[in-house]
C-alpha cells in the first residue's frame, strides 16, 4: 500500500486551498505573466518564487498536500494563450517547484506525500482529458531536481 493510502487510513489527509486565489491576492501585473495576464500556469516559470511562497504558506500552517500550479496546463487552454508549445515544459516545472517545497517540509514524523494533479479533471473538458494525471509518492521521484 502507498505511503498516501496508508496516510488516509490512519487519519484525516488536509489539502491546500485555492492556487489561484492566493495568487490574485498578490496583485501582479502583466511583466509577472511575461504578457500573457490571467494565465496563472506561467507564473511557474516566470514567477516561481510567488508559487513556491504560496506553497510554503499552505505546508507552514499543517497541510499535508499541495497541488500544483496546473489547472489550466493543458494544451487547449494554454493554446488560448499561444502557450501550448509549452505544455511539458509547464507541468513539470510546476510538479518541480511543489516537490521541492514539500520536501523541506517533509519529516520522519510528517513525510511530504505530494499527490499532484496535473491539469484539470477530465470532466472540466470537453476535448482534452489527457492531462489530467495523478502523480503519486511512487512517480514523483522522476521529478527531482
Amino acid at each position: 500500500m502507498s505511503d498516501f493510502l496508508q496516510t488516509v487510513r490512519e487519519r484525516v489527509v488536509i489539502y491546500d486551498g485555492a492556487m489561484g486565489t492566493n495568487i490574485q491576492y498578490r496583485n501582479l501585473g502583466p511583466d509577472d505573466f511575461w504578457g500573457k495576464e490571467g494565465c496563472n500556469e506561467i507564473l511557474v516559470l516566470s514567477r516561481p518564487d510567488i508559487i513556491r511562497e504560496i506553497h510554503a504558506s499552505f505546508l507552514s500552517v499543517g497541510c499535508d498536500v499541495v497541488e500544483t500550479d496546473t489547472f489550466g496546463a493543458t494544451r487547449v487552454v494554454l493554446g488560448e494563450y499561444d502557450l501550448a508549445d509549452k505544455v511539458a515544459e509547464i507541468n513539470r516545472a510546476a510538479a518541480r517547484l511543489a516537490r521541492e517545497v514539500a520536501a523541506q517540509f517533509s519529516t520522519k514524523e510528517k513525510p511530504d506525500l505530494l499527490p499532484v494533479r496535473l491539469g484539470r479533471p477530465p470532466s472540466c473538458h470537453r476535448s482534452d482529458t489527457s492531462a489530467s494525471t495523478t502523480w503519486s509518492r511512487s512517480t514523483r521521484s522522476r521529478l527531482r531536481p
